[in-house]
């Protein structure tokens, strides 16, 4: 180990972008005093570590410095085997920053950042986690607080598998207790069909308590998990016999048909969406169409379906000067340049 207190206190200083004269005022102390210390000539007062540590925002154990091999194999064990602490956390960063000043194109180094950082990612995620169970507990019946666990606990296709166990493990007891929860039901029956987890798919579905507009979600996620099981063929066979006077279902529909590249049967079913909504209407099958013309290079319809967007968005919400009628603006003037 390399005990040269001096060039840790270069490194550090120059890390916080001060002069000598700027640290020796602090410290009390003549900068040649500084200069000394840096080129290694003296040491500093061992009275004087603690007042040093402060003014970097380190240990005093940090002020005594390794090469930069022991360094290096410190963050590794640490990536590798140790809890990571916000401390830790510094210090690996705070290490990789200087060697990327050094040499950017430092491929250990940055492949290093990327583990910190992955690993800080998990900890944060680890510790909302454990919150957002309390507050399951405490509010059970408040949707948003799955919504977010879902993200915290992997809520989408890209998640790790045990992720979506953990979120179905943690949250499917709830959704058991309390039918009337839509949402949670939802997205458990998606994390289920995602895991291949029929049966308890099937059992979520059939427990749902669901009324008005909702009461065809129970075919909408069946038609789900047949299309899961490679069966396509029936699947459109359940969304193509949901009724056309259903808001909610038409769309849920029309987004099964998108996926598949069922287009104009898609179009068919966000128009009767849109059709049958009641006011203040709700834009989805319009976004939706909106985007499905783009993408299909009808800009024409694409168009009038930005423009619908802006006319509803005025007369039913009362909403003529905001972000989003500015991004339905921006897309029509793209639109437009297409044509």
């Amino acid at each position: 180990m390399d005990l040269n207190v001096g060039c840790t206190i270069k490194k550090l200083r120059l890390t916080k972008g001060v002069t000598q004269e700027e640290l020796a005022e602090y410290i009390g102390v003549s900068f040649q005093a500084v200069s000394k210390w840096e080129t290694g000539t003296t040491m500093p007062d061992i009275a004087l570590l603690p007042k040093l540590a402060v003014f970097f925002g380190v240990r005093i154990d940090d002020l005594f410095s390794v090469n930069l091999d022991d360094e290096l194999d410190r963050i590794d064990h640490m990536l590798a085997h140790e809890q990571l602490t916000d401390q830790n956390f510094t210090y690996a960063k705070r290490t990789l920053d200087a060697i990327l000043r050094e040499n950017e194109n430092d491929v250990g180094a940055l492949k290093r950042y990327v583990e910190l950082y992955l690993k800080k990612n998990k900890r944060d995620s680890l510790l909302a986690g454990h919150m957002l169970e309390r507050a399951m507990e405490l509010a059970p019946l408040d949707t948003e607080t799955y919504t977010l666990y879902r993200r915290v606990r992997g809520g989408d296709k890209n998640a790790v598998q045990s992720d979506n166990d953990w979120f179905i493990r943690v949250c499917e007891p709830y959704a058991k207790k309390y039918p009337q929860n839509y949402k949670l039901h939802e997205m458990l029956i998606e994390a289920m069909i995602e895991m291949r987890y029929y049966d308890k798919a099937e059992s979520l579905i059939k427990l749902m308590q669901l009324d008005g507009d909702l009461v065809c979600m129970r075919e909408i996620f069946l038609g789900d998990m047949v299309a899961a099981k490679g069966d396509i063929e029936t699947a459109k066979r359940v969304w193509n016999n949901i009724p056309s006077n259903s808001h909610k279902g038409q769309y849920e529909a029309g987004e099964r048909f998108n996926r598949i590249n069922e287009y104009d049967k898609a179009i068919e079913c966000y128009e009767n969406s849109f059709r049958v909504a009641s006011p203040p209407r709700d834009l989805s099958a319009v976004y939706s169409l909106a985007f499905l013309y783009t993408k299909l290079g009808r800009n024409a319809e694409a168009i009038e379906a930005w423009e619908r967007i802006i006319d509803v968005l005025a007369i039913d919400h009362n909403i003529t000067d905001s972000e989003i009628v500015d991004w339905a603006r921006s897309e029509i003037k793209k639109l437009e340049k297409r044509q």
